[in-house]
């Protein structure tokens, strides 16, 4: 009796640690997104490329191009920083206004093929959506 409620333990121990193990398991956000938002006033498109490497995340994001005359299309910024965490995704490049340089932080959560969140830019906030192209 004690032999099979011990294995009958064992059994649920294991398959608690396997759905933990499951639930911990990194949201696939390799490629190509799209992402938008808006900090302030100033609304903006990237085109990002994520490249997950276990729980980090490199890539590179590049501008959109934008109807707004003030605004270039083109630059390239590379991730510094990137996370990743079950469903939830963090990244981190720089950026430059005029002659000052300053890190865009994004935090999200990742639910099927987009990832939501907000934004912080040399304190300021916002929020972005992401999609696949």
């Amino acid at each position: 009796m004690r032999r099979t409620i011990a294995v009958f333990a064992a059994l649920a121990l294991s398959l608690l640690g396997a759905e933990a193990a499951q639930a911990q398991a990194p949201a696939d956000v390799s490629g190509a997104w799209r992402v938008s938002g808006k900090v302030s006033s100033f609304a903006f498109t990237l085109n990002c490329d994520f490249k997950p490497d276990g729980d980090r995340l490199a890539g590179v994001c590049v501008d959109a191009s934008t109807n707004d005359p003030k605004v270039a299309g083109g630059q390239s910024h590379r991730l510094t920083a990137g996370r990743i965490d079950g469903d939830r995704v963090s990244w981190t490049y720089q950026s430059r206004f005029l002659v000052t340089k300053f890190d865009v932080s994004y935090d999200g959560t990742v639910s099927g093929g987009r990832i939501s969140g907000t934004i912080d830019a040399q304190g300021h906030e916002g929020a972005f959506t992401a999609t696949r192209p």
